[in-house]
């Protein structure tokens, strides 16, 4: 399957005939399947499976003899005169390394599926690119920058890669059974990534036919400090670190299309680390029950260090857990943070604590959309600011979710900053309906610039319990910055409590706010100072 990557990267069509290169970068995931049964130990007197960098590595399960390198090299745009056709390969982008390997695939039966396998040394936060070349001839111990062959599209993408894994990349669409298969490999990060070469053990594979899809990788643990991924297909298992087995599992499934990690019962720790998911497609997070599985770090540092850590996911799911981000209070350092995700899904999680929000779409920097996203039926609790937020992100749904004791909004729709990339970017036609949010520390639902937004069928109760003089929905924008058309109906918005923090029920805060729809069914009784404080234009009252 031909695969293309979002990204900064160029793709030239390349005709390819008889050769195939292969590059690597970002990742690509359908959906996740459900999750079998564990399947039972080895019998008595089984061999164990051979341990490779990390990698439980079981005999062959599916009859594929791998293919290994006949040729490999590496070449450097700052030594562009030098071979470097021994050792270990070098990825880099910038300057720019690019890894060359050739396989002698004449004869293969082109099976409708084949599987690049390599195996890294090194960490990098976006992995490696899988690139086609045109037929062009080239020797090992005399390649060099100057005269390598010129790069072509992107067949396909690891996403984040652990040192000491492997990784696999789809990459039936170069190879024909024709002739050799040559497979360049890149990456856009300036950090450089190592890859075992054909003069190493783990040496690089071509699988043809594929071996399936390895998801679901059930995650379990196994000592006071590490944990297993066992893909309940093949049996292949990573063992190390939480954060390391999870971002190894979802690398292989990233490369084959899509798949699942599940979760065991029981409490995951990071630590003060993250997962770091970048450019992940399809991918799945199950856990096994929002009261069952909880997923928890810790950290201090003056950096962003969520649990999911996400950028340019689509299609992802984090279902059926809880997420606790302990530590010192971070405006940017959320439970679950989705930078230009696009029809992600978050549904019946939970977040105990965050050291900023607790769950954000945001996409406010350059070449970011972030649309189409789901959340519901979650719980959002113990957050220093917002429990969730929708920043410069448009076409979203919030929908049965209960927000409580947060430290600022409850539900915020929000435009970016006028210093963001794409300045004053405003969250339009988003729908917030059905959620109850109860002593949110700000306003309840605040939505900041933005047009034709649906708040609706909510319950807001006691907010500003922790800033005083907020409401319980709040409309309003800055000078120049779009707010038309937004509707609220069908919200019960007061407060209860023996003193009251909460404004008014609905608070129109702006002028520049236009033609307003308050429509049927609100109730905003019983706030501190009043119902309603219209300061809007043209506000339309059914």
């Amino acid at each position: 399957m031909m695969r293309t990557t979002r990204g900064r990267l160029v793709r030239p069509t390349v005709a390819v005939l008889g050769a195939v290169v292969v590059a690597v970068a970002g990742p690509v995931t359908p959906a996740a399947a459900a999750i079998p049964h564990v399947p039972p130990p080895a019998p008595p007197g089984a061999p164990p499976p051979a341990v490779v960098a990390g990698l439980v590595r079981p005999g062959p399960s599916t009859g594929a003899a791998p293919v290994t390198p006949v040729a490999d090299a590496w070449v450097d745009s700052m030594d562009p005169a030098t071979n470097h056709g021994t050792g270990s390969l070098k990825v880099d982008g910038l300057p720019v390394a690019v890894a060359y390997l050739r396989f002698d695939a004449q004869g293969v039966d082109p099976d409708p599926s084949a599987l690049l396998r390599f195996h890294v040394e090194t960490s990098s936060s976006t992995g490696v690119e899988v690139r086609a070349v045109g037929d062009e001839p080239w020797q090992e111990t005399t390649l060099t920058y100057h005269d390598a062959p010129p790069l072509g599209a992107v067949v396909g993408s690891s996403g984040p890669v652990s040192a000491g894994t492997w990784v696999s990349v789809d990459v039936s669409a170069l190879v024909t059974g024709d002739g050799p298969v040559t497979v360049a490999l890149t990456t856009g990060n300036d950090t450089g990534v190592r890859i075992t070469s054909r003069e190493g053990t783990a040496k690089p594979e071509l699988l043809v036919p594929a071996p399936p899809n390895p998801s679901p990788y059930l995650v379990t643990r196994i000592g006071a400090a590490t944990y297993q991924a066992v893909s309940q297909v093949t049996g292949h298992s990573y063992r190390g670190s939480l954060k390391t087995v999870v971002e190894s599992a979802v690398s292989q499934l990233d490369g084959r299309g899509g798949g699942t990690v599940a979760f065991g019962p029981g409490t995951f720790e990071l630590g003060g680390e993250f997962f770091k998911l970048v450019q992940i497609d399809d991918i799945t997070f199950a856990g096994s029950g929002m009261d069952v599985t909880l997923i928890r770090n810790h950290s201090t540092a003056s950096a962003d260090t969520e649990p999911f850590n996400t950028k340019g996911a689509v299609r992802m799911t984090v279902r059926d857990l809880t997420v606790s981000a302990g530590g010192a209070p971070r405006s940017t350092s959320d439970a679950l943070d989705f930078d230009d995700g696009v029809d992600v899904l978050v549904e019946r999680v939970r977040v105990a604590a965050a050291r900023g929000r607790g769950i954000v779409f945001d996409g406010k920097n350059q070449g970011w959309s972030s649309t189409g996203n789901t959340v519901r039926d979650c719980v959002v609790t113990g957050t220093t600011s917002d429990g969730i937020e929708l920043l410069a992100s448009s076409r979203n749904t919030v929908t049965g979710c209960a927000i409580s004791h947060v430290g600022g909004h409850g539900i915020q729709v929000n435009r970016s900053s006028e210093n963001a990339d794409q300045p004053n970017k405003t969250s339009d036609r988003n729908v917030v309906t059905g959620n109850v949010v109860d002593q949110a520390g700000q306003d309840g639902i605040n939505v900041d610039g933005g047009t034709a937004n649906q708040i609706m069928n909510n319950r807001v109760t006691n907010s500003a319990d922790d800033a005083v003089g907020r409401d319980g929905i709040r409309i309003t924008t800055p000078a120049g910055v779009a707010c038309a058309e937004n509707v609220v109906a069908g919200n019960v918005a007061t407060d209860d409590q023996a003193v009251r923090t909460q404004r008014f029920g609905l608070h129109i805060a702006t002028s520049r706010c236009a033609a307003t729809v308050v429509g049927p069914g609100n109730d905003f009784t019983g706030n501190l100072l009043g119902a309603i404080r219209d300061a809007g234009t043209d506000t339309v009252y059914h």
